[in-house]
Order: structure tokens, then sequence, then C-alpha cells
């Protein structure tokens, strides 16, 4: 298996955070700082824009959430 996932039934999968749902924490910026990072100006988690997206690194973020509020999305 590939330790990226970019392109699986003809689009591309990105990881997504439920801003309703996310308590920031932090945590995925901990584990994926890659992928995940907070902003100062609207006080959230972000998802940064990326060609492909580790992962590994993702799918640990999402088994460590503690809110269950990051998903992969086509």
């Amino acid at each position: 298996m590939k330790d990226t996932l970019q392109w699986k039934a003809g689009g591309k999968w990105f990881p997504v955070v439920d801003l309703g749902r996310c308590s920031r924490c932090e945590g995925c910026i901990e584990l994926a700082p890659e992928v995940f990072r907070y902003n100062r100006e609207t006080g959230c988690i972000e998802v940064m824009d990326l060609p492909e997206y580790p992962r590994d690194k993702v799918d640990e973020a999402i088994k460590n959430c503690p809110e269950d509020c990051i998903s992969w999305e086509q």
C-alpha cells in the first residue's frame, strides 16, 4: 500500500476537520505538522493544500483525535 493517498475511483482524497466538533487540542498538528496547522486569525485547525497527503500520518491523527472530527473525503 502506498504511503500517500492521492487517487481512488478517479478523485483525490484529502483529510477534513469537522470544525463544529473540533476542540482545538492540536494533537493533529503534533502528529502531522506537514498536514495540519492552527490559524490564529480564525482560531481553527486547517488542512494544508497538498498534492498528496501522508496516509500513515493522517490515519494516526484520525485514530488519536479525541473528538473524532478528522476524516478522509473525496
